[in-house]
Order: C-alpha cells, then sequence, then structure tokens
C-alpha cells in the first residue's frame, strides 16, 4: 500500500470517528433534554402553568371598558380636517371565560354612498370582538368581525404606563383599492369609568391619519 493511500484512509478513519463523537455527544445532551423531570421541577412547572392561567393585573386594565355604553361614531371619509359622518349606537362588553377575555357587542350604523343615487345614508352596523391580555407573552391583543365585510381583523399591542392608554397594530384590506395588509393603529384611551375614546389611524397614509374615531359613555 502506498503512502499517500495510507495517509488518505488513516484522514477518513479520523474523520468517522470526529463524527462519530459528535453524533453520540449530540445523543447525550438529547437524552439529557428528554429526560424525566424530577417531582420538584414537575410542579414548578405547574405552578408557573396555573400562573399564566389565571386573570392578572393585565386584565384588571380593561374593567373600565366593561358594561353597556352609548356610542358616537365620527368617520371622515375626506380625510383629517373634512367634516365628519356623525351616527349613534350601543355597546355591550362582559367578561366571559372566567374573566380572561372582553366579549364586546356592537349595534350601531354606518354612513355608506347610496348604490342608486351616490348619495350618503345610513346603514345598520353590527360588530363583535374578542379582546384581553396574553400573561406569557406580555402584551394585549384583540379580534373582531362585523356585517360590513367577511374578512377577520387581529391586533396587537401594549398599554402605557398609566394604565389608560392601549395601542394596538393590526392590518386591513382594502379590496375597492386591491390592497392586501394596509396597516392600521387603534387607540383606545380611558378618560374615566365612564367614558372612553376608540380612534382609529390608517398608516398607509401617516401616522396621525385618523379615519375614525368613537367616544362611550356608560349608560345611566
Amino acid at each position: 500500500m502506498s503512502g499517500k493511500l495510507k495517509t488518505g484512509m488513516a484522514a477518513l478513519a479520523l474523520l468517522l470517528a470526529l463524527g462519530l463523537a459528535a453524533q453520540r455527544a449530540q445523543s447525550d445532551d438529547v437524552a439529557k433534554e428528554m429526560r424525566e423531570p424530577t417531582q420538584d421541577e414537575q410542579m414548578a412547572m405547574m405552578q408557573e402553568w396555573v400562573k399564566l392561567m389565571e386573570p392578572s393585573q393585565g386584565h384588571k386594565r380593561l374593567e373600565p371598558l366593561v358594561g353597556e355604553w352609548v356610542s358616537e361614531s365620527k368617520m371622515w371619509w375626506g380625510g383629517p380636517g373634512s367634516e365628519p359622518m356623525v351616527t349613534k349606537g350601543t355597546c355591550k362588553r362582559e367578561w366571559i371565560l372566567g374573566g380572561r377575555y372582553l366579549m364586546e357587542n356592537v349595534k350601531t350604523e354606518m354612513m355608506m354612498p347610496d348604490m342608486a343615487t351616490g348619495k350618503m345614508t345610513s346603514v345598520p352596523f353590527e360588530g363583535m370582538g374578542i379582546s384581553g391580555y396574553d400573561n406569557f407573552r406580555n402584551m394585549y391583543f384583540g379580534t373582531w368581525v362585523d356585517s360590513m365585510g367577511t374578512q377577520l381583523l387581529n391586533f396587537k399591542g401594549s398599554c402605557d404606563q398609566s394604565g389608560k392608554v392601549f395601542t394596538y397594530y393590526g392590518e386591513m384590506d382594502e379590496p375597492t383599492l386591491k390592497i392586501v395588509g394596509r396597516l392600521v393603529k387603534y387607540v383606545m384611551r380611558i378618560v374615566d369609568n365612564d367614558k372612553h375614546v376608540f380612534a382609529m389611524y390608517d398608516l398607509h397614509v401617516g401616522d396621525d391619519y385618523k379615519v375614525m374615531e368613537i367616544t362611550y359613555t356608560r349608560k345611566k
């Protein structure tokens, strides 16, 4: 056997040995990760899971939104600075699933162009949503569906240090403009226990391009 062939075979053997050693080390690491947790570890994991399951301080910040409300909606079809379309409505929010989520039901009207005349006319509008606080991800979230479309809206956000201002971000399609995933911002500002204001901004146009504002006043 030539010297070159011996050297080549030795190098191959060394590579195989190193590969097997790496596989064994990896197997040992996997085995350690897959080992059965001790009773104390299991108890600690269960305690952490139970803690994440329960309503928290994050949920308490949403409490001022619970109840029955009279709403006044303003929509700026021509953008900020134009004359808004104003409609009235009602809203009811209540805790569900043991205080973990807020369910919202809205009945109001929307001003829409009449298909025959082109004039703005009042159209019945219903919507419903679920919002809450994710203890594990440490963030607020929500979903929304309504009678003016077939899309499901999702949004995520946070609350400022005052506990009074919630800011969410999400996407919204604009079928008439052939736009998918238009970025929007939602801001819910709690004035006091009997009043809060919701605003929607079209970030596709600009940070301060407000297209809707709803003022909620608690029913007496």
